[in-house]
């Protein structure tokens, strides 16, 4: 096998658990909702500990749930965040709000207990109907369906009771509340790439109080404690927030809003080329809090991802020149009459196209001596493994900036169509300077 041009060091001991967000569940205003992808805390804090300069503006391309800036938030740290998908927009900035305290928070939850209490009275799908997809409710007809209508009448209430809420802070963050319980009462859960049914989903039935109750139980019991917490700090000195500095778009669209040679820091990990569609694994959140109500805007939103997926047909794309690429892309090409999408090949090359973009827009951005924290995974196909690391690394190396080495964190499993050809797959931190 031929040896990488890149320094790489082992950091497998170092990185491993921290690489993983499950690590923040019980955090801090972290925990408030579950997110499966993207790293701890304890990641942004490890980096943030090894510079030998203090950072003054941070830039974080895909804040996800918002773990970066919210971490450096509480460093007095800045940070500038971009996100496409509207939910994980408003997740991140309710996360990073710091004005709450006990007296609003309380008054708002008694507006919506009332609420509650008034609507479990009503037919509330007279008042509220549910969101218009197919399988999204039980109903005559289907086999199969996301939410027993119970169920639902309990979501619609809580719905509707946030709607008479007027502290746009509170909205958000009874909708987060809301949105980190959806799962827990419906008949799916988050499977890989995908949303799967629960075994025995037909058995377990929920009443409209219940789901009530669930969801009054999380705000007590996980989001109430970190509002008194963050209370106690804001009453002893002024707190530093990011969420103004979060953008709701795509980076490679509204980069432009970064002034030049502004940014000192770089955290981020894109989504992997592993031909997953982050717009399925949270279609239920999507769905359920209105910021996807019909097909044709789930298309829409689609077209504003990153190309590391196949959902939705992409404009032709040839390799870039890059001969790991052309090698993968070549071997790959080998089994076109076995694919399971025949935009694979165009995936794979409109993702890395998309890598261009990025480091290109980065370089204008970033200072001289300033570092980037590039989290990323190889992924394979068809037992042919794409070194995604090395790749991005000399995607980031023709763009300007000196490739320091590429740590790799974490061994991952491959899918199990892989792993009869490839043990484990690699997922890494390139970590990389801008030449001055």
């Amino acid at each position: 096998m031929k040896k990488s041009k890149f320094n790489k060091v082992d950091y497998f001991d170092r990185y491993d658990r921290i690489m993983q967000f499950n690590k923040n569940k019980d955090s801090y205003i972290h925990g408030w909702y579950p997110f499966v992808e993207g790293y701890s805390k304890e990641f942004i804090r490890s980096i943030i500990n090894e510079l030998d300069y203090e950072p003054k503006h941070c830039l974080e391309p895909f804040v996800g749930s918002g773990t970066t800036p919210l971490e450096l938030q509480k460093l007095g740290i800045k940070c500038s965040s971009f996100e496409v998908s509207p939910f994980m927009y408003t997740l991140a900035i309710t996360k990073m709000e710091t004005s709450y305290n006990t007296i609003d928070y309380e008054l708002n939850l008694s507006l919506l207990n009332e609420s509650l209490t008034q609507t479990i009275e009503q037919d509330i799908e007279t008042i509220l109907a549910p969101p218009n997809f197919r399988t999204i409710v039980e109903k005559p007809g289907l086999s199969k369906w996301n939410f027993d209508k119970e169920v639902m009448k309990g979501i619609l209430d809580i719905k509707h009771a946030i709607l008479n809420i007027r502290d746009n802070r509170y909205v958000n963050l009874f909708k987060i509340a809301l949105a980190s319980i959806l799962l827990d009462v419906s008949n799916l859960y988050r499977n890989g790439k995908c949303l799967s049914y629960k075994k025995n989903w037909d058995k377990s039935k929920l009443t409209r109080r219940q789901v009530h109750e669930i969801y009054l139980n999380k705000l007590e019991a996980v989001f109430y404690p970190d509002i008194v917490k963050l209370e106690n700090c804001s009453n002893t000195h002024e707190l530093f927030s990011n969420k103004n500095n979060c953008i709701l778009g795509d980076v490679r669209q509204n980069i432009s809003h970064i002034e030049n040679n502004s940014i000192d820091l770089v955290i981020t990990s894109p989504p992997y080329l592993n031909s997953r569609d982050y717009t399925d694994s949270y279609m239920i959140e999507l769905r359920m809090l209105d910021y996807i109500k019909n097909y044709k805007e789930l298309q829409e939103h689609r077209k504003k991802t990153l190309r590391s997926h196949v959902q939705i047909k992409w404009d032709e794309v040839q390799p870039l020149d890059i001969e790991l690429l052309k090698l993968a892309v070549d071997k790959i090409k080998e089994y076109e009459d076995q694919f399971w999408n025949a935009s694979l090949l165009n995936m794979i090359n409109g993702y890395f196209e998309d890598m261009n973009i990025l480091f290109l827009n980065l370089f204008n951005k970033v200072m001289c001596g300033g570092k980037i924290f590039f989290n990323v995974a190889n992924s394979a196909y068809y037992g042919v493994e794409i070194k995604t690391d090395e790749i991005v690394a000399e995607i980031a190396e023709k763009n300007g900036f000196l490739i320091n080495e590429i740590r790799e964190a974490r061994k991952i499993r491959p899918s199990s169509q892989q792993k009869d050809d490839i043990n484990y797959l690699i997922e890494s931190v390139i970590v990389m300077t801008k030449k001055g």
